[in-house]
């Protein structure tokens, strides 16, 4: 019988899927309850990270951004980091979904960082409290700095960092593209998922020191879209560490006529 190639492939996502429940059988990664990889219960307990910081220097600041000393050395506005991976859930789910294949987990981080934005920006947002409080003076100046993102979510382009073809081929999915979905269809903004690019393969981020790291992902990325146009960019990814990758991905963005780019991370390794 003739098989084309989608109904093998398929089929072998269907075997990897039997083979995988076999070892790992359905159960909360958290509390161990059946029928399901991770339960409402467990999910309540992860804790939204509460402050924000510069990613170079560790400066404790409103909305992760550069600091002015730190900011000449880098293409990307900040980085928000929803969660800490000291965590040991939050570890646990990262590292299922990236190396047990657990595609299925990618709702609930993509759930998580939909809720860590929302409360990021509703801490930043003046609201009639802060009049009744006498608050407004405070809330204005932290407003003033706050990004320009904000201020015009709906109009802002939601990108995940790109696999190389030979990596998302093995690995059977991107888990940032995933985990951006579910970010997409949460606050009903549009995703690209084509356009930025990775055009190099090379050896994973993970095993490499911070110089090594970043000689490592330099010019792997381009772009095959129109001009940006001063559009706002959210950069997605599982985890950040120095920052490399995304600021890579934000050169290539600015080059191609960005205006603010900002990483959105699920947590810092």
């Amino acid at each position: 019988m003739f098989l084309n190639k989608r109904t093998i492939v398929k089929s072998a996502e269907k075997l990897k899927a039997l083979f995988l429940d076999l070892i790992f059988p359905v159960e909360c990664l958290g509390c161990n309850k059946e029928g399901m990889w991770f339960c409402h219960d467990c999910f309540k307990k992860i804790q939204l990270k509460d402050s924000q910081y510069c990613l170079h220097c560790k400066k404790e600041n409103n909305f992760g951004e550069f600091c002015e000393d730190c900011k000449e050395d880098y293409f990307l506005d900040g980085v928000w980091i929803a969660g800490d991976y000291e965590d040991k859930l939050i570890a646990e789910l990262i590292k299922s979904l990236k190396y047990r294949f657990m595609r299925e987990l990618s709702g609930t981080l993509g759930r998580f960082l939909s809720l860590f934005l929302r409360d990021l920006i509703n801490k930043n947002r003046l609201v009639n409290r802060d009049l009744e409080n006498g608050k407004i003076w405070r809330r204005l100046e932290k407003i003033k700095g706050s990004p320009e993102v904000f201020l015009n979510l709906k109009e802002s382009l939601i990108i995940p960092v790109p696999l190389h073809k030979k990596r998302k081929r093995w690995r059977g999915f991107n888990q940032a593209e995933i985990i951006a979905r579910e970010l997409k269809n949460y606050f009903d903004i549009d995703m690209s998922t084509e356009k930025l690019i990775r055009i190099k393969h090379k050896k994973a981020q993970a095993k490499l020191g911070e110089e090594e790291r970043k000689n490592n992902i330099k010019n792997c990325f381009g772009w095959q879209g129109d001009r940006l146009n001063k559009r706002n960019i959210i950069l997605v990814d599982d985890v950040v560490t120095t920052g490399s990758t995304l600021n890579e991905c934000a050169k290539v963005l600015k080059e191609n006529g960005a205006g603010e780019v900002w990483g959105l991370v699920v947590a810092k390794g």
